[in-house]
């Protein structure tokens, strides 16, 4: 039985690894928080949003995903702070973690241009969910997993942005970066992210089209290269963009804003290479609010 449901375990973090292979659609042009600390209350005011992600529905106890943050922007654009709470299930695997961020924009050239630094900090938690459990309630290897005490970590960004140009870097785990990490192993972490766009504005800037490269590493697998694009017009109110991963994998998706404060955006991502002709692929939906 303890073998039988360690493989049960097994198989589901597997299927972790493998949908972190395509991380949150929403983080590449909706909300780049999501990815980069550095970017947290970029603009002033306060910015609510939410996402979820459903993952190979035709299987059991696939992955779901769910994200939350807030964030806030100074009025002089110098100063942002956020709140990022995440929630994941897989099978009978969950984890959770909430990081508070802190990020200053220094401008330059007059304010046209900022170079962004920011840091969070927070807990992530991992654990079994014995109501999921098919098998024995009482066996200890699911009581050991349990065990395991809360994770303390943080995220380090760094970015440059002008109207147009966006560099940005991002160094996720810290506390693995300095090799204090030495009792989970995890197949499915990011273990950093740069990034490059730059927008084309056309019709007098009501259309915008906004190319992008990502460059990521993954704990156990090789890096990922992202190449997408987001074009957005009818003045900022209709959304189209597409992503190819070099996992043979590719998301498209489609959304709207209202009155430049409400915008939603729906994601469909097709299954990694390895994982093509067993499941179908990936929903996600998010929701942004500004005021």
């Amino acid at each position: 039985m303890t073998k039988k449901l360690l493989g049960v375990a097994f198989f589901f973090m597997m299927m972790k690894a493998q949908a972190q292979l395509n991380p949150l659609g929403t983080q590449y042009f909706l909300n780049q928080y999501l990815g980069n600390p550095a970017l947290a209350g970029n603009a002033p005011g306060y910015e609510v949003f939410g996402v979820v992600k459903g993952q190979w529905s035709a299987i059991e106890g696939a992955p779901v995903m769910q994200a939350v943050t807030l964030t806030r922007g100074s009025e002089n654009k110098k100063v942002g702070l956020g709140l990022y709470f995440y929630n994941e299930s897989a099978g009978v695997i969950k984890r959770t973690s909430l990081k508070a961020s802190y990020a200053y924009h220094l401008p330059i050239n007059q304010g046209a241009n900022y170079i962004d630094f920011g840091l969070s900090a927070g807990y992530m938690n991992e654990w079994i969910d014995f109501n999921r459990v098919k098998g024995d309630n009482t066996d200890g290897s699911l009581a050991n997993f349990n065990q395991r005490k809360m994770y303390f970590d943080g995220d380090f960004g760094i970015a440059y942005r002008s109207n147009r140009l966006t560099i940005q870097g991002a160094l996720p785990n810290l506390k693995r970066l300095m090799d204090r990490d030495v009792i989970r192993s995890v197949a499915d972490r990011s273990l950093y992210l740069t990034a490059v766009s730059y927008k084309f504005f056309f019709d007098d800037q009501t259309t915008e089209l906004e190319p992008k490269v990502i460059y990521r590493g993954v704990q156990n697998y090789k890096d990922i290269v992202d190449l997408g694009a987001n074009l957005r017009f009818v003045n900022g109110k209709l959304t189209f963009n597409g992503i190819y991963h070099s996992t043979n994998s590719v998301t498209v998706g489609a959304g709207t804003t209202y009155k430049d404060a409400l915008t939603i955006l729906c994601q469909y991502t097709t299954n990694t290479a390895d994982l093509q002709g067993y499941s179908n692929g990936e929903v996600e939906i998010g929701l942004k609010f500004h005021f």
